[in-house]
């Protein structure tokens, strides 16, 4: 999944509502098609709020395209263009809050969103807003100036997160080279000295309409992707293909921080291996479900304990966090469950556990922005019809959930889980340094 069942599988439930919806007019677009300039756009009405969720994905290395990443480039690109003038209107995210909507931008190692809620009324002027600025991306000193202010803030109030900067040194440790080795926050020093030519080239590459995916959900129909505007002529056709290189053997780190932690991180499988794919997101479910024993240990430590299945393109990526408190025993805890998961589980146990696995993803809310957020995850890593509740429950990812055994998902986690991973050790500022342990090869050494 994106990163565990928030952010995965929340639109499941709406998914399924929507394969039983009908009344679609005969002649109407397909709920997925190409748009006019080359990209791929997705349709799926979601019934309730009168909103409309429209969001805008390019698959493209958050770092840049040359040889020299820059930490956050994807993130201050996307942001400087929507505070920018364009050649006609009014900057972007003015004109959204104008309608009474909501503008917000993430990146990610392999890819950089742009996403709009606004009233459903005020669908198709947004739309053509979104593309008019992104499909022919102009950027302005002002424009610029105002992004490097607000990634900046952003940067800085995450480096205060110790579950970011352990994540952070994983992904480091994890990859040599490719977009997944470099953070998609911008180092806050740094920004200033990114120039306005090097920001262009990367939008102007990045932001080009065939490696556009145009997702839109809520009370939308597919009559809306008429307001995509084609974009600039000349723009490079095809779509990019960011390639992780993940590192064979992982060395491990120390280092200090605020509070003590530690993290553990491994590659997975590619999103193409479906059936791989979903074990992992059930192991990382099931090995730290709530109230389960890992979850339990890092409560009574006071430790702030998290793990999920991140499903890229090629490698996936499976990752432990903790941080806070008395760490002993939640780095105890999963490294106890990390090594059982590789032996099947009992029937029973089994099958409860797949229970509570589908209610989780059936149970979380189901909106608008998650439905459109989620649908463009999966596409750009390669695999729209693989987003959890696609096609409702005869989608490709409930098929999956079903065809796990016991035995499947145990032999996954060893195929996997005994290749070396990534370790990082932080000690306190408090506490004398971390011995240097040993890089993980089978468990992770607590």
């Amino acid at each position: 999944m994106r990163s565990g069942i928030p952010w995965g599988a929340a639109l499941l439930g709406a998914a399924l509502a929507l394969s039983a919806s009908t009344g679609v007019r005969a002649d109407a677009p397909p709920p997925d098609g190409t748009l006019a300039g080359g990209g791929t756009y997705i349709v799926r009405p979601l019934a309730g709020a009168p909103v409309a969720a429209i969001s805008l994905w390019y698959r493209a290395s958050s770092s840049g395209f040359e040889s020299t990443p820059v930490p956050g480039l994807g993130r201050l690109a996307a942001t400087a263009v929507a505070a920018s003038q364009p050649v006609t209107g009014t900057p972007l995210g003015t004109f959204v809050s104008r309608l009474g909507g909501r503008l917000s931008i993430s990146a990610y190692p392999e890819s950089v969103e742009i996403s709009l809620l606004v009233p459903a009324d005020r669908a198709s002027p947004a739309i053509r807003a979104l593309t008019r600025s992104f499909f022919a991306p102009v950027l302005t000193d002002a424009g610029l100036a105002d992004a490097r202010r607000a990634v900046s803030e952003e940067a800085a109030i995450r480096a205060l997160s110790p579950e970011s900067l352990i994540s952070d040194q994983l992904y480091a440790a994890l990859f040599t080279g490719g977009p997944a080795q470099v953070p998609p926050f911008p180092v806050p020093a740094a920004v200033g000295n990114v120039t306005i030519d090097r920001v262009r080239s990367y939008a102007e590459r990045a932001f080009r309409p065939a490696n556009a995916v145009l997702v839109l959900s809520g009370e939308v129909t597919t009559d809306l992707v008429a307001s995509a505007l084609t974009g600039r002529e000349g723009a490079a056709t095809g779509s990019e293909s960011p390639q992780p290189e993940p590192t064979a053997v992982p060395s491990p780190i120390t280092t200090r921080g605020s509070e003590a932690g530690f993290g553990f991180a491994w590659t997975g499988p590619p999103i193409a291996d479906e059936a791989a794919a979903t074990a992992f997101d059930f192991i990382a479910a099931y090995v730290f479900a709530d109230g389960g024993p890992v979850a339990r240990a890092a409560a009574a430590g006071g430790t702030e304990l998290n793990g999920t299945f991140v499903t890229f393109h090629d490698p996936g990526v499976f990752i432990v966090t903790a941080s806070g408190g008395d760490i002993a025993p939640a780095r105890a805890a999963v490294t106890a469950a990390l090594t059982a998961i590789r032996k099947p589980l009992a029937p029973a146990e089994f099958e409860r556990a797949r229970r509570i696995f589908v209610f989780g993803l059936l149970s979380h809310a189901q909106t608008a922005d998650l439905v459109a957020d989620n649908y463009g995850w999966y596409t750009v890593e390669g695999a729209t019809a693989y987003t959890p509740g696609d096609a409702g429950a005869q989608g490709r990812y409930l098929r999956a959930v079903a065809a796990l055994t016991p035995a499947f998902v145990a032999a996954t986690a060893a195929k996997y889980l005994d290749r070396p991973g990534a370790v990082v050790t932080v000690a306190s500022i408090q506490a004398p340094p971390p011995s240097a342990a040993p890089s993980p090869t089978g468990s992770p050494q607590p």
